[in-house]
Order: C-alpha cells, then sequence, then structure tokens
C-alpha cells in the first residue's frame, strides 16, 4: 500500500543517460524482424519485411512533451519486399520491378516515448519505453549515413530515395506495426535489485517519471512503514541526483555494514537518524531474552557530515551513554550533557569523496564523486557525477 510520498527519488541529466545509452547499445541490439502487409501504387499488396538493428540513440527530455522523451534512434535495416507478379506467381523486389537493396539501409527514427519504470510483486524491476503508445515524429532514411564499399553511388541513392519514399508513405503505418510488434522494448533487473528498493522502502507498482528539461526524475512510491520523505535533488552536466528517506538511509547504511563483514552475524544493533545537516546513531548488543525487560545500554552518537576541498569530513559532535528506561532520567540527562563536551573539540576524518563503482564482469570500475550533500529530518540527497 503506497502513502503518496516517495521513499527514493532519482534524477539523471539528458547527458549522462545518453552516455548510459551508449553503453547499453554497444555493438548494436537486433529487433525481431517485422512483416508488414502494405500497398504500394501498381503493384498492389505486399508483403513488406524490415530487419532493424539498433545501433546508436539518445534521448532529448522536455517538458512540453506531455511526459513523454524525444528519442532519436539510428540503425540499419534490411528491407525486403515480395509479392505477386503479373503471372500470379510469388516475386521477390526485382521481379516486381524495384531496384534490389545491396546493403542495409540506415535508418533513423524520431518518436516521442513515455519511459515506464515498475518494481514488480516478484521483485523485478522493469524498465522500457513503452512503444506502442509513442508518436512517430519522423522515419527516415539517415541522411548522414556513408556509402556502403563496394557500392555505386549513384545506384545507392536512387535505392534510398524509394525506400525514403516507402517510409514517407507508410511510416506511420509501419510505426503502428512495429511498436505493435515489440510492444514495450526494455530490459528486467532481477531481484537482487528489486530487494534493494524494498528494504528502503519501495512499493510494489509503477514509479512516477516527470520529464523536465534536459532531466527525467523518477519518484518511487513509499509503502505505509517508510520514515521520512525522499526529496529530488536538482542536477545538471553528467549527474544524477539520489534523496532518500530517513528510514532508506538507516537500512542502506546497515546493509553496507552487513557486506563489510561479510557472513559474520551482526553482534550489536544499529540505528542511523537524520537530523538538519546532522546524522545521529545508536548502538547496542543484539538482545538475547526477548521476554525480559530490555536492560540493554546504548551508545549514541551525533556526527555532522560535510564536503571540504573534495574530501568527504565527518566530525563527532557527541557521544554519550544511555541507560535502560528504569533508572532515573537525570541520569540520561547529566551522560547527554557531558558528551556534548566533544564538540568543543570535535574528532574529524576525512575520507575520499570518490568511489569506484563497479561494471560488468572483467572488473572494471567507473570513478563516481560525491559532489553534494543534504541531511534534513526527513531524509538525505546525494548529487553524482561521473569523473
Amino acid at each position: 500500500m503506497t502513502t503518496g510520498r516517495s521513499a527514493l527519488v532519482a534524477s539523471v541529466t539528458e547527458d549522462l543517460l545518453n552516455d548510459v545509452i551508449l553503453v547499453l547499445v554497444g555493438a548494436g541490439i537486433p529487433v525481431e524482424p517485422l512483416e508488414h502487409a502494405v500497398a504500394l501504387p501498381g503493384m498492389g499488396e505486399v508483403d513488406l519485411r524490415l530487419e532493424l538493428t539498433v545501433t546508436g540513440g539518445r534521448v532529448e527530455p522536455r517538458p512540453d512533451a506531455e511526459g513523454r522523451v524525444r528519442a532519436i534512434a539510428t540503425g540499419i535495416g534490411v528491407v525486403s519486399v515480395r509479392g505477386s507478379a503479373y503471372s500470379g506467381e510469388e516475386a521477390d523486389a526485382g521481379a516486381l520491378g524495384l531496384p534490389e537493396v545491396p546493403a542495409p539501409i540506415p535508418v533513423r527514427v524520431e518518436a516521442l516515448v513515455a519511459p515506464t519504470i515498475e518494481l514488480r510483486p516478484d521483485s523485478t524491476l522493469a524498465v522500457g519505453l513503452d512503444l506502442a503508445g509513442a508518436e512517430l515524429v519522423s522515419l527516415l532514411v539517415d541522411p548522414d549515413a556513408a556509402v556502403p564499399p563496394d557500392v555505386d553511388p549513384d545506384a545507392w541513392s536512387g535505392i534510398t530515395q524509394m525506400v525514403q519514399v516507402m517510409f514517407h508513405s507508410l511510416g506511420d503505418d509501419l510505426w503502428a506495426a512495429l511498436g505493435e510488434h515489440v510492444g514495450e522494448l526494455g530490459t528486467e533487473l532481477g531481484p537482487e535489485v528489486g530487494a534493494v528498493l524494498e528494504g528502503v522502502g519501495v512499493a510494489p507498482g509503477p514509479a512516477e517519471v516527470r520529464v523536465g528539461s534536459g532531466t527525467i526524475t523518477v519518484a518511487f512510491p513509499a509503502t505505509d512503514s517508510t520514515v521520512g520523505q525522499a526529496e529530488p535533488v536538482p542536477v545538471a552536466g553528467k549527474r544524477v541526483g539520489v534523496g532518500l528517506s530517513a528510514s532508506g538511509l538507516d537500512h542502506l547504511g546497515r546493509l553496507l555494514l552487513e557486506r563489510v563483514l561479510g557472513a559474520a552475524r551482526l553482534p550489536f544493533e544499529v540505528e542511523l537518524e537524520v537530523g538538519e545537516q546532522q546524522l545521529g546513531s545508536s548502538l547496542r548488543n543484539t538482545r538475547i531474552f526477548d521476554r525480559l525487560p530490555d536492560l540493554r545500554p546504548t551508545l549514541r552518537t551525533e556526527v555532522r557530515p560535510r564536503l571540504l576541498d573534495g574530501r568527504l569530513e565527518v566530525s563527532l559532535r557527541a557521544a554519550w551513554v544511555e541507560l535502560p528506561s528504569v533508572v532515573p532520567s537525570i541520569l540520561n540527562d547529566l551522560s547527554r550533557r557531558a558528551g556534548g563536551l566533544v564538540s568543543l573539540a570535535p574528532l574529524r576524518v576525512r575520507l575520499p569523496a570518490t568511489i569506484g563503482v563497479p561494471v560488468g564482469d572483467a572488473g572494471d570500475t567507473i570513478p563516481v564523486h560525491v559532489e553534494e550533500l543534504r541531511l534534513t529530518s526527513t531524509g538525505v540527497g546525494v548529487s553524482l557525477a561521473l569523473d
């Protein structure tokens, strides 16, 4: 059940998103061959077959596109036509009086497409583009593509003009058939990703995608148990902004600690609390007997993180021991006041603000730099840049 609040908000800039698309496309993404019956002047109905391989693409987010992004894809298409000759027998393009296409045709498609992101009940994360509901802007033979080797330029010019006329007259029908044929173009991320999202308080269901000027912001809905509110972080250039709720930060901190310790079970319990530009924590040993009164003392700390000279500085502002509730409260008040004395000469630790994020299976990493850090009582926001 969702609450109208967001557990996680991620904002990605156009520049960074297009770099990611370049990596994802790689050597090319083949699309299942499309066969479509069309009527050509003087030839009647023929079967047009298009084998398309996407070789590049980019997106242009604009706020006036009604929640859609302008997607521009380039690729190569093997175009073939078959129909009935005058004799009534099935014939290919040559027998129908059309020139044979000696090489794949460079194709450029521009459309308004709605991004879709959904956390499914089985913990998989589906990310895609809704081609079935997209609006075609143009379907062209790419004018910037070079003439294929061993092909006469004059002959190639005539062939591309013929295909362009075909695209022009059949573009909408062909695009509609392609959208129906493909449906949604996208990928699914496994339960290991979905489990992290569920842990930070994301509820199953579609995320809200907001398209702005040069940015795409994805807001994941929060569950009833989520504490706090994730807020969007403004970004520009090749950056991504991430907002996380207070309880989501607590879960993420414990998850990172567990991964550092590996298979070893934590001998203590850790909780994080965020405030205005400060982070509080409580540490106590794991409870052994649940039925007995809780008499465990708690070590509480308050730290203030900030970015300074390209590094992350963490300074200890207070540290005190909180005794169980069975002791007089004045003792805890005195302990807290004494613990606040460390702010007079706080302990400071400086850490690198750049981390290496693993990419692929070859052990390669991408350096990611923390450029901005915001802490409030409802959550945390960071701005990350790719160096």
